[in-house]
């Protein structure tokens, strides 16, 4: 794989980008600029830049009145705070249709040793569950600068689940297109196929690699896109391998192994392994300890998978 970058810095570099020639983008954020990669925006573009302090729920409330009069807010915060503090507002948004691209950062177990207070293991579910809410999880730097400049292009609110504080080895161009409601076939497999979104994904495919020395044949589908979800593909995969594995940094309740099985039982019907976070707190431990933790490492879905199929 490619050398291992950050998803954070490559986004926010990404962004004030597109602000220097859009003057509508502006940052609304909750006195987390260094740990989400904004002290550069912050820096050039300081009338662009709000930061509400420790205030998610007027956070969000900022960003609705800031769509309304005509801007672009990209709201930052970590996932956990933005989702669990501030859904009731980030409902009003989608309930008002508001032009709001809600950034989830130090998504999943990346806050480690922080505990079960700073993981966003129940972002996905929650944020699904909102109508006219899309939610996005990309994979890579790439995948994540490729989700802003399509969010950049819709109208709507939009979540995006952005991996953090871990580096990330990336499977995409320079010049990957990310499309809501899309997916990505990263590898053919006719024995099962792995469905993964966010960091899980890059796991994944080292994952079949592991499989394939054993001589199991394992497909990889990345689905950046959580909701809308791509019916289609879900759907072929099903018939292709007629096993299904869904891995992600999420409780096992309503995430994207919920979003898939769901969809499996409208399309085509077959065994859905599910891998993730349990319904339980996760224990104290740098967040690396905890993906092994829940066999969430390549070699830990691996094995899961080997002893499903055997």
């Amino acid at each position: 794989m490619a050398p291992t970058t950050d998803c954070a810095a490559a986004f926010s570099a990404a962004l004030l980008e597109l602000a220097r020639t859009d003057e509508r983008i502006c940052i609304v954020n909750n006195d987390s600029a260094e740990t989400h990669s904004a002290l550069g925006f912050q820096a050039e573009l300081p009338d662009r830049f709000v930061d509400v302090g420790i205030a998610e729920q007027n956070l969000v409330g900022v960003s609705i009145g800031l769509a309304n009069a005509g801007l672009r807010p990209f709201v930052y915060s970590a996932s956990c705070f933005l989702t669990a503090r501030a859904l009731e507002q980030i409902k009003n948004a989608a309930y008002t249709n508001a032009n709001v691209v809600f950034c989830g950062f130090v998504s999943g177990l990346a806050y480690g040793a922080l505990g079960g207070t700073h993981h966003a293991v129940e972002d996905l579910a929650w944020m699904r569950s909102i109508p006219r809410m899309t939610v996005l999880a990309p994979a890579t730097p790439q995948d994540t600068v490729a989700a802003l400049r399509e969010a950049m292009t819709q109208d709507g609110p939009v979540y995006i689940r952005i991996v953090s504080k871990l580096d990330t080895p990336e499977l995409f161009p320079a010049d990957h297109t990310f499309a809501y409601g899309g997916s990505e076939l990263l590898r053919e497999g006719e024995d099962v196929t792995l469905v993964g979104t966010g960091l899980l994904t890059t796991r994944l495919v080292e994952a079949a690699e592991l499989l394939a020395a054993d001589g199991i044949r394992a497909g990889v589908l990345h689905l950046g896109s959580v909701q809308p979800i791509d019916a289609e593909a879900i759907g072929r995969a099903a018939r292709h391998s007629g096993r299904l594995v869904v891995a992600e940094d999420h409780v096992l309740n309503g995430g994207l192994g919920g979003a898939v099985a769901e969809t499996v039982v409208r399309t085509h019907p077959v065994p859905v392994l599910q891998l993730g976070v349990p319904n339980e707190y996760a224990p104290i431990g740098p967040a690396e300890f905890l993906y092994e933790h829940f066999g969430l490492t390549a070699s830990g879905v691996a094995k899961r998978v080997a002893q499903w199929l055997a």
